[in-house]
């Protein structure tokens, strides 16, 4: 928990989470509806929809890449005896999954095709919310344990259906939107599960899969100690698809005694009383 991002709010969120893997021009040319506010406030296009995921996918490659690099470099000094081999293989697999949707959202983008994408959720909050967030989500399971991604599966023609989650804080408002491209049939269990939710508890779930799925996500320094200390969110950051110590093997009697969990256990961040005053 002690590598995630803090917002400085004097700074706002638009230098935070920084990368530089393309150059300016392609940037103006293809991110131009959801870098724009107002654009952003109103009801979402596919165009924008494509925008955000594309963008997305851009940071998870770059990430990738950065990991790919990391490791050659702990290896040659650490001397560790590692199967690179399977760990190569497994980021090539992620890596090629990536460059697939990004060519699809490319397409949409530059011929700004209708009908692509499903959402699952997409509000404009009346307030500020202490935490943003932009990132992909390849959901193991759906809401009732249904696998949706079966991610232990090393066959490399199995292709990975990957889900999208936003929350910007925009002035006086925060957007959060959740969304998938129609071609990830997976997902529709998915949605009909959240659409049978009330809106609190679709915020509940959402800020849930923010800290159980990913590490991508800024806070204020409002929210820091409680977001450091919190018992029950240090337990779910390490998690591993429900399974304790990220997934690292432990005596089986601490697996039999953990539980997992629950959205209704941590902190809502995207509900009102964690606001900022703006």
């Amino acid at each position: 928990m002690d590598e995630i991002d803090v917002v400085d709010l004097e700074s706002g969120i638009k230098k935070s989470g920084t990368f530089h893997f393309i150059c300016r021009e392609c940037d103006a040319l293809y991110f131009q509806d959801y870098e724009n506010k107002e654009a952003l406030l109103n009801d979402p296009t596919d165009k924008m929809l494509a925008e955000i995921a594309l963008k997305s996918m851009l940071q998870m490659l770059s990430k990738r890449n950065e990991e790919i690099a990391l490791f050659d470099i702990f290896q040659k000094r650490s001397g560790a005896i590692i199967n690179k081999e399977l760990l190569d293989e497994d980021k090539l697999l992620g890596i090629n999954d990536y460059m697939f949707d990004m060519d699809v959202y490319k397409r949409i983008i530059q011929n700004n095709e209708k009908g692509g994408f499903k959402i699952v959720f997409w509000e404009k909050l009346p307030y500020v919310t202490p935490i943003a967030v932009q990132t992909p989500i390849t959901l193991y399971k759906d809401i009732e344990g249904t696998v949706i991604n079966d991610i232990y599966n090393p066959d490399p023609n199995l292709h990975m259906q990957t889900m999208y989650m936003c929350v910007f804080p925009i002035e006086h408002e925060t957007v959060v939107g959740v969304f998938y491209h129609k071609k990830d049939r997976n997902y529709r269990s998915f949605l009909h599960q959240m659409n049978c939710m009330s809106a609190s508890k679709k915020l509940q779930y959402i800020n849930y899969l923010i800290f159980a799925n990913t590490e991508n996500y800024y806070f204020s320094k409002t929210i820091e100690d409680i977001v450091r200390d919190n018992e029950k969110l240090k337990l779910l950051g390490q998690e591993n698809n429900g399974d304790p110590h990220l997934g690292m093997l432990r005596p089986l009697e601490q697996l039999l005694e953990y539980k997992q969990i629950k959205p209704d256990e941590i902190p809502n961040f995207l509900m009102p009383e964690y606001k900022i005053n703006s």
